[in-house]
């Protein structure tokens, strides 16, 4: 089986008043979901973009991709690392996910603006690291109110 990794990012569709609820739903949506395609990952969200890393088998992957781009929460979908992996990131999580951060929302601003490649990859790399200390340890959801 061949495995991939893929990160992207969108525009945060969700009103003030949902946001709590509403990610809380697509984090526990997507445990379940993930598990059943076999996919891995984490999600890390701003407060007005969602950056998302998916592992798993490429047809999984294709198929919850079809999914997002339907899903009224995300716009502007901008798919920034696609790559084969040998190993998993993320292999004991479904679907890893921390809080919202300003520190990571300058990273993933950075990314939309078109980087040239070799600095696309190194914040690819970092963001990846990033959730992947994020999921190091117990995974609240925490307030996610903007204020």
């Amino acid at each position: 089986m061949t495995l991939e990794r893929l990160l992207y990012i969108s525009e945060s569709r969700l009103g003030e008043a949902e946001v709590n609820s509403s990610v809380a739903q697509i984090v526990a949506d997507a445990q379940i979901r993930n598990a059943a395609l076999e996919l891995t990952g984490a999600l890390l969200f701003t407060g007005t973009y969602f950056a998302q890393i998916l592992e798993g088998p490429t047809e999984s992957i294709e198929q919850l991709m079809s999914s997002i781009k339907d899903d009224p929460r995300h716009a502007n979908i901008i798919i920034v690392d696609r790559s084969p992996i040998e190993m998993r990131r993320f292999p004991d999580w479904k679907m890893a996910y921390h809080g919202p951060s300003e520190f990571v929302s300058r990273h993933v601003v950075r990314l939309l603006h078109s980087p040239p490649r070799s600095e696309q990859r190194r914040a690819t790399e970092w963001l990846t690291e990033l959730a992947h200390e994020f999921s190091v340890g117990p995974l609240p959801i925490r307030n996610l109110n903007r204020s």
